[in-house]
C-alpha cells in the first residue's frame, strides 16, 4: 500500500513542468493530464486520465500527420481521430530504413502501452502513472522526430 507521504511525493513529481512541444493543443492536453493524475483518487479518476491521454495522442497525430507527405501503409486513409494509423504512417515516412527499426518499434510500443492502460476499468495509480509516462514519452519522441526539440541556432 502506498502511504500518504509517498503519494504526495509522486503527485509533486507528476506536476513537474514539461517542456512544451510548440503544439498548443498537445501542450494543453499534457498539462491537463499531469494535473488530473495529481488529483486522481479512484478508478473513475484514473480512467478519466486515460481518456485525456487518448485525446493528447489524437492531438499529437493531427499535429504531425499530413496525408500528402505520409502515405498510408495499408491503403486506408485514416480518419481525423485515427491516431494509430496517422502515427504509423508518419513514423514510417520519417524513420525510413532498417537502421530505424528500433525507433519505429519504440514509438509503436509507447502508443500501445498508452492504449492498453487507458481501457482498464479498474486502473490504479501505478497503471495510470505508466499510461501518463507512455503518453509523455510518445509526445516527446514525436517532438524529437519532427524537429520540435532541435536546439535553436541563431545565425
Amino acid at each position: 500500500m502506498i502511504d500518504s507521504l509517498t503519494l504526495s511525493l509522486q503527485q509533486r513529481e507528476a506536476q513537474q513542468l514539461v517542456e512544451p512541444t510548440g503544439w498548443a493543443r498537445v501542450d494543453r492536453n499534457i498539462d491537463k493530464i499531469v494535473q488530473a493524475l495529481a488529483n486522481a483518487k479512484n478508478e473513475e479518476d484514473y480512467q478519466a486520465v486515460g481518456l485525456l491521454c487518448r485525446e493528447a495522442i489524437i492531438s499529437l497525430a493531427q499535429a504531425v500527420y499530413d496525408p500528402n507527405l505520409h502515405p498510408s501503409l495499408d491503403e486506408v486513409n485514416p480518419s481525423k481521430t485515427d491516431a494509430k494509423r496517422m502515427l504509423e504512417d508518419y513514423i514510417a515516412t520519417q524513420l525510413l530504413g532498417g537502421s530505424n527499426e528500433s525507433l519505429r518499434k519504440y514509438v509503436k510500443d509507447a502508443y500501445q502501452l498508452t492504449v492498453t492502460l487507458q481501457h482498464k476499468r479498474n486502473a490504479n495509480f501505478r497503471e495510470t502513472a505508466l499510461c501518463v509516462e507512455a503518453t509523455r514519452s510518445l509526445v516527446n519522441a514525436i517532438a524529437i522526430i519532427s524537429g520540435q526539440r532541435d536546439p535553436y541556432i541563431d545565425f
